[in-house]
């Protein structure tokens, strides 16, 4: 998918979203102390009532199960620390950012996968991989594959922090972080490849998504990292299905959302839907099919934002300000126009998605307690990433 966006750019609400099938308005998990309802479903526990066995794998505070993550997951585990119990020791946060948590995940999922005989009790399997995120510190040959002439001494090492990480740093500086990003995401892929290859010597049908959670910033915008914007550097995701009776290598262009992705999942698999999510079942566009109509809503803090094909609008709710972006005309979002004098059908289009979005989330049930109890050093490790005070 050429337009997948995510519902905002930090990993806790996309992936509620990615998991539920719901918006972030519809959710509520919006802030590092919100937890997911129990009244919200989960793709798990869906799954697991349907038969599935089920497991995760994951790597990253967020996705701790005191947020509810581990919800209808016969097996979870989190290898933030490089253990797989959480929370590790208190000291590990400091050296969460350099940890290389991908062998063990990866390895986890894979030592999981062959205990599931191929065409026996059908498997859910959920892999989340943690080293993308910065600091930027590859093993080599990685860390020089894609800027193997750089002769500087940038120390990209405690990234949120680094005064030396800054908007109009050198130029050159700036390319080598960048292309020790790139070094990351290919380490992350030669770890990613075993597992992908057992997947497609199984003897039986696979349906396989590939997604982020968010984009990374590197001062398109003056500032850098994730948490803080909704421009395309940090809510332009990748997309990926693998499923029987798709034809490979085509690229669609509808403007799709993580929330898409559990009901499409259930779509493929000609399975009951998650009946509250409020993402669309795109197996029949996938199929052939008409496009989906409609933008994607975002939101973040005091913003939000509504992705179309080739446009966007972004509101700060706190000035009331918005702008508009012709995304065609200007991919990298350099040229904000007043929404209200350019387009103000696409505001009215923003406000009239989140009255939706607000009326949706008043419909569902509730429970009285949606705030996590995050362990001491739980909320350390966020306060290190930025994400609390």
């Amino acid at each position: 998918f050429s337009n997948a966006v995510a519902p905002t750019s930090w990993t806790l609400p996309s992936h509620v979203s990615l998991l539920t099938g719901l918006s972030v308005p519809s959710h509520r998990v919006a802030a590092p102390e919100d937890r997911i309802d129990p009244e919200r479903r989960l793709l798990a526990q869906h799954l697991g009532e349907l038969g599935y066995r089920t497991a995760g794998f994951v790597s990253a505070p967020f996705l701790h199960r005191s947020y509810g993550f581990d919800r209808g997951f016969d097996r979870y585990e989190n290898f933030q620390g490089g253990v797989a119990t959480f929370p590790p020791d208190p000291d590990a946060h400091k050296s969460s950012h350099s940890d290389e948590t991908a062998p063990q995940v990866v390895g986890a999922a894979r030592g999981w996968l062959a205990e599931q005989p191929p065409g026996a009790t059908p498997w859910f399997l959920f892999v989340h991989l943690w080293d993308v995120h910065y600091d930027y510190v590859p093993p080599a040959p990685y860390d020089r594959m894609f800027d193997p002439d750089y002769a500087g001494d940038l120390d990209v090492t405690n990234f949120e922090h680094n005064p030396a990480i800054r908007d109009g740093m050198d130029p050159r500086d700036l390319e080598h972080l960048e292309a020790r990003y790139d070094g990351e995401i290919r380490w992350l892929d030669s770890q990613l490849g075993p597992l992908l290859e057992e997947l497609a010597a199984r003897d039986e049908p696979i349906v396989l998504a590939l997604v982020a959670d968010h984009g990374e910033e590197f001062f398109e915008h003056g500032q850098k990292g994730h948490f803080r914007n909704l421009y395309e550097e940090s809510v332009h995701v990748p997309f990926i299905l693998v499923a029987p009776g798709l034809a490979g290598g085509t690229v669609r262009d509808a403007v799709v959302g993580l929330d898409d992705v559990a009901p499409t999942l259930l779509g493929l698999l000609g399975l009951p839907a998650l009946g509250e999510a409020t993402g669309r079942d795109l197996s029949a566009y996938l199929r052939g099919g008409p496009a989906p109509p409609g933008a994607k809503l975002l939101t973040l803090h005091q913003q939000s934002a509504l992705r179309g094909s080739d446009w966007k609008v972004i509101l700060n709710h706190q000035t009331g300000f918005a702008t508009y972006y012709d995304l065609e005309a200007d991919p990298d979002e350099q040229q904000p126009l007043a929404v209200r004098t350019a387009a103000p059908e696409r505001l009215r289009m923003l406000e009239a998605a989140e009255a939706a979005a607000a009326a949706h989330a008043e419909r569902l049930a509730w429970s009285e307690a949606t705030d996590a109890e995050l362990d001491p050093a739980l909320r350390e490790r966020l306060r290190e990433l930025g994400y609390v005070e």
